[in-house]
């Protein structure tokens, strides 16, 4: 998305890439901390220290052009030392404070650190002409809890790393997918004891578990694992492709995804997606309409009523939402959809201009 998002803006405006940057904490910080909260006490969060930060001003500030007219930076955190002397535009995820909420443990880090960061992150992007963040559940959050200016916020959105296929090849099968680089924090162990209790009722469906698997795995009837596929490599990217076109659902019961993108790149294939209703889930998978959400991630029983649903509602309903899924991902989930949002965030810092 990071390439997208340059290549974009590098068609429409004379554009100097800055960077790499070397974000590498320093080594003294990370033990001290690592030695605080090992001893039972909150450390500091180290990777974004004030020394940590004016580093990263420092090297972004020796590499951009004094004669440019705007500043873009990718991400919000690592540049809020910056003090571009120009106008600047910005775009994440979600802010600091959701990052640390939704993939540390904030009880972890002394209060009063995560305080300053938030602090700095809020003044930094108040200071920015436009924001851009990947779903509206981010950026309603960040105007909330940092008083930022609705006005100068947008939602780009976010597009899948698969190429989207001519057509939809699935052929009924009653097969699922699972496919995480956390196999505990994805909601791996629950969709295993949801598959257990489908498999009681359809002795035919079968669960593709992709990538991160536990060490201790032992094998079980009707499961395959694959290991990790890299899409980089032809065999491996076919097979993913062909699990995901072959699938009857995807399942994505996470605990930490913000807006997966697997579940974009189902919906390229026509697969629906069953998924924890969390972050900006909802936003992707429409209940009813290209999938189903589950209030609860560790829902067992409601897991395993959805999987059975797919596999059992009649063909009209199924093969509707499979139609749903595969429009609105090329409608609204695609790559040029997410290029012309973000030029037109960059282009709201030119108010009145052509």
């Amino acid at each position: 998305m990071n390439a997208a998002a340059f290549g974009a803006i590098e068609r429409c405006f004379p554009t100097l890439y800055v960077g790499p940057i070397d974000l590498s904490p320093r080594l003294g910080q990370r033990l001290l901390s690592k030695a605080r909260r090992m001893a039972g006490l909150p450390g500091d969060y180290f990777f974004y220290s004030e020394q940590q930060l004016v580093s990263f001003a420092e090297a972004v500030n020796r590499q951009c052009d004094p004669a440019a007219t705007l500043d873009f930076f990718h991400g919000f955190t690592p540049w809020i030392a910056t003090r571009p002397a120009r106008a600047y535009v910005t775009w994440s995820d979600c802010t600091f404070r959701d990052y640390v909420c939704h993939y540390n443990r904030p009880a972890e880090f002394c209060a009063g650190d995560l305080a300053r960061i938030e602090r700095q992150e809020a003044e930094w992007l108040r200071g920015a002409r436009a924001i851009g963040f990947t779903s509206t559940w981010a950026a309603e959050r960040a105007i909330a809890d940092y008083a930022l200016d609705p006005a100068r916020v947008a939602v780009v959105g976010i597009f899948g790393e698969a190429e989207m296929p001519a057509a939809d090849v699935y052929a009924g099968g009653q097969q699922f997918a699972f496919v995480s680089t956390d196999f505990v924090a994805k909601g791996g162990p629950n969709v295993l004891a949801a598959f257990r209790i489908v498999r009681d009722r359809h002795a035919g469906a079968s669960l593709v578990i992709v990538g991160d698997t536990p060490a201790d795995f032992v094998p079980e009837l009707g499961v395959e694992v694959t290991g990790y596929l890299r899409k980089e490599d032809a065999d491996e990217n076919a097979r993913l492709r062909g699990i995901l076109a072959g699938s009857r659902a995807v399942v994505h019961p996470t605990r930490s995804d913000i807006a997966p993108l697997l579940l974009v790149e189902a919906g390229y294939f026509g697969c629906p997606a069953i998924a924890s209703r969390r972050f900006a889930v909802g936003e992707i998978v429409m209940h009813d309409s290209t999938g189903l959400l589950i209030d609860e991630p560790d829902d067992v029983s409601a897991l395993a009523e959805a999987m059975n649903w797919m596999l059992e509602a009649d063909d009209s309903r199924y093969f509707v939402m499979r139609r749903a899924a595969w429009m609105r991902a090329r409608a609204e989930l695609s790559r040029a959809g997410f290029e012309e949002r973000l030029l037109a965030m960059v282009n709201s810092a030119f108010p009145g201009e052509p």
